[in-house]
């Protein structure tokens, strides 16, 4: 009994002594400008114990008093911290700036930064955060030497024109080859900023002949944020930016564009401005005289820009959950960017949302599956076409024919109507913009999947598949009071519908092992195949009874005046192989081969074969400079290589027809008409670029500085040559076209705090 007494007094004092065993610790987590770090990784080393920081940077972790705490966020060096017993303990996170080991993405693959041969430039997640845009490129503009990204215009949802060294092509696709996850896509659209890990350019041949017939114009890796270990961690980032014009043209005001018309024609406009005197009815002209134009009361004439560019409001809203158990991984999110145009009647909404989850099947099977969906509106004609021109040009006064008002609110120019004289620059800006009904629909849906197996040591196999549907509508209603239904007669409507269908499949084979410590090899053999389809339905009708419904019921139209459908398909079968050699981290080789065989070209010129060689030296790794603690990178580059280009309109190598109609009523036949004259000998529009580069790095890479010397030659490009008229044709599509583009290219960064 006395024995049974004292067991539970000893387990007695023992449970508060247990229960002692373990603290709570607070603290805050910030970067190195003093700003809170959301969902930085807050873990007790040794144990499966950690939390993530909350919106404030705010952590709480219960621990053992000796533990030791790692305190972990992407880019940033980890840091281990003694708890000593302490409850509260505030970190301040250092920028990783050994960038000699960062891990940046290339064709299917990655690759350590100093090991790279090629010209490859980076943007990491941090340089995109806080740029709150409608598209990712908007972004991405300016951040990369040799990269140029501009708008077509100023319209909200308008797209962007990239080039990457230049044009590399006249008539086919002039933009880079967007890579997403691996994935071939037409653009970026549906990826949000808040999603993507970093953004990779492969600018040289040497670096992106791995991809053959797409890289011609170079090539835009994205890797989007996965799932991490932990708890479930919701971030929400929300914005509200308030816009308006910052800047006005200086344009003439109406003293100076009246004396700007008598100069120019005073016999024309000798009565249309101003005129001495009285009117039949013996009221005096409102304007007597040119300096009857002076500090005009401004409800007498029309400042264009005031009328068509307003204050306006845009808000963007992105929520995401990631977290996962060491075997499972998984990331959920979803973006809502709104915004009105500054230009009247214009507008943009897009929503996009994406699944990610990533999961170990076996310890040699892993399995990543993801699935993106995006939708967006926009309305509006834009100040593309014209419209800005006619805008600026558009007289501020109507003199004494035509008062402001009327200026201001009809469709054409009173006095160019009156004389028949309807040149576009005489159309009503605003008026047209604000009666015609323009609105862009697209949804989009993307889904991956691939397998990852570990075969054997150093040997892994990864299949993987995507699937990708694009829907697009495009509605025009063209109501009364605008140019197009003065010219037609009347009011009418347009409605196109448009659905491009993605699937692709490749299979890789790598082998990556280090031997004796000092030979690394990294070599990979694959084959790829991919399919590109696009389908389109156009309707018009004319005549509308009224214009109420624009195209919600195009029947309402007495008159269907077209209707069009078109199809296109192309093939795309390709082998690949890559082999990289690095000897002690100073000398290093790499060489790539794709052959690629494409349905767009002729029947004795489909396929297409795409070297490339390249080479570095790490001199920062040569024993007799070790020792020198101020410099902490320097490489030279020099590399070769050939890509193509088989983004070209389908069919060009065949001969081709165009409708046309004859006869009268319902006895009409339909007479085909040759259109294109076939070329058997059309081929592959080819790119050759030589690169030499320099990389250097100090004071820890603390100062980074990058520079390329490269030429660019683009030969067999189609144009258009002339023929002779006795063929029936006057030109036929030909590979005669030649560009070089060379240049330098130099990138400096550094770490100040």
């Amino acid at each position: 009994m006395k024995k049974i007494i004292s067991i539970l007094l000893t387990i007695a004092f023992a449970i508060p002594v247990l229960a002692q065993d373990r603290i709570t610790v607070k603290g805050t987590v910030l970067d190195e400008t003093g700003t809170p770090l959301i969902g930085a990784g807050v873990s007790e080393k040794g144990t499966t114990n950690g939390v993530v920081t909350d919106v404030d940077g705010l952590y709480s972790i219960s621990v053992s008093p000796e533990a030791v705490l790692t305190f972990s966020y992407i880019s940033y060096s980890n840091q281990d911290v003694k708890v000593a017993g302490r409850n509260a303990i505030d970190v301040t996170m250092l920028p990783d700036n050994n960038l000699l080991e960062e891990v940046v993405v290339i064709g299917y693959g990655t690759m350590k930064k100093s090991d790279l041969t090629g010209s490859v430039a980076s943007v990491s997640a941090k340089a995109l955060q806080n740029f709150k845009t409608a598209s990712v490129l908007e972004a991405l503009g300016g951040q990369v030497a040799g990269v140029s990204i501009t708008a077509a215009d100023g319209t909200p949802g308008a797209g962007f024109d990239i080039k990457i060294r230049g044009v590399g092509t006249v008539n086919g696709d002039s933009s880079p080859l967007f890579i997403v996850d691996g994935f071939e896509v037409e653009d970026i659209s549906f990826v949000a900023s808040q999603d993507i890990e970093s953004v990779q350019y492969l600018k040289d041949a040497s670096a992106s002949a791995i991809y053959g017939a797409r890289a011609a114009n170079g090539v835009m890796l994205i890797t989007t944020k996965s799932g991490r270990e932990g708890r479930p961690q919701i971030t929400y980032n929300g914005s509200a930016s308030y816009r308006v014009l910052s800047n006005k043209l200086q344009l003439l005001d109406p003293y100076d564009f009246v004396a700007l018309q008598m100069e120019v024609n005073p016999t024309k406009y000798a009565d249309t401005y101003f005129k001495v005197g009285e009117d039949s009815e013996g009221v005096p002209y409102r304007y007597q005289s040119l300096e009857d134009y002076r500090n005009l009361d401004r409800s007498e004439w029309i400042d264009w820009q005031d009328e068509a560019f307003r204050p306006t409001w845009s808000q963007n809203h992105d929520v995401s959950i990631r977290g996962g158990i060491k075997e499972a991984q998984y990331t959920i999110s979803y973006s809502h960017f709104d915004e009105n145009g500054i230009f009247t009647n214009s507008g943009y909404t897009k929503n996009t949302a994406r699944v990610k989850i990533s999961n170990k099947i076996f310890k040699w099977l892993t399995f990543t599956g993801s699935l993106n969906y995006a939708n967006s509106t926009k309305t509006g004609i834009g100040t593309g076409g014209g419209q800005l021109a006619n805008l600026l040009s558009y007289r501020p006064v109507g003199g004494l024919n035509v008062s402001a008002w009327e200026l201001r609110n009809l469709m054409y120019d009173p006095t160019a109507q009156a004389e028949s004289n309807f040149d576009s620059n005489k159309i009503n800006p605003i008026v047209q913009a604000e009666n015609t009904d323009d609105v862009r629909k697209q949804e989009q849906w993307i889904g991956n999947v691939s397998l990852n197996a570990q075969l054997a040591k150093g040997l892994t196999f990864k299949t993987s598949a995507t699937y990708n549907v694009n829907n697009q509508r495009r509605d025009i209603f063209y109501n009364e009071a605008t140019s197009q239904a003065y010219r037609a007669g009347g009011v009418y409507g347009q409605t196109t519908m448009s659905k491009n269908t993605r699937w692709q499949n490749s299979n890789t084979l790598n082998y990556k092992r280090t031997l004796k410590k000092k030979h690394s090899v990294d070599a990979m053999i694959g084959q790829e195949v991919s399919y590109i389809g696009s389908e389109s339905l156009l309707g018009q009708a004319k005549d509308f009874p009224f214009g109420d419904l624009g195209n919600n019921n195009l029947g309402l139209g007495a008159t269907p005046s077209l209707v069009e459908t078109t199809k296109a398909e192309s093939l795309r079968l390709s082998f690949f192989a890559r082999g990289f050699y690095s000897y002690d981290d100073r000398y290093m080789v790499t060489a790539t081969f794709r052959a690629d065989a494409s349905t767009v070209f002729s029947a004795k010129n489909k396929w297409g074969f795409f070297p490339s060689f390249a080479a570095s030296w790490n001199i920062a790794n040569e024993p007799w400079l070790k020792d020198v603690d101020w410099i902490s990178a320097l490489k030279i580059r020099a590399g070769w290589g050939t890509v193509g280009n088989d983004r070209i309109t389908n069919y060009l190598s065949m001969n081709l027809y165009t409708d046309s109609k004859l006869g009268m009523g319902t006895a009409q036949t339909t007479v085909l008409t040759p259109k294109q004259l076939a070329n058997s000998n059309l081929k592959w529009e080819g790119s050759t670029t030589t690169n030499i580069g320099l990389d250097l790095g100090f004071f820890d890479s603390r100062l980074n500085i990058t520079a390329d010397a490269f030429v660019k030659d683009t030969k067999d490009l189609l144009l258009a040559q002339n023929l002779a008229y006795v063929t029936g044709f006057s030109s036929q599509w030909q590979n005669i076209g030649k560009i070089r583009n060379s240049g330098v290219e130099l990138t400096i960064n550094s770490v100040n705090f």
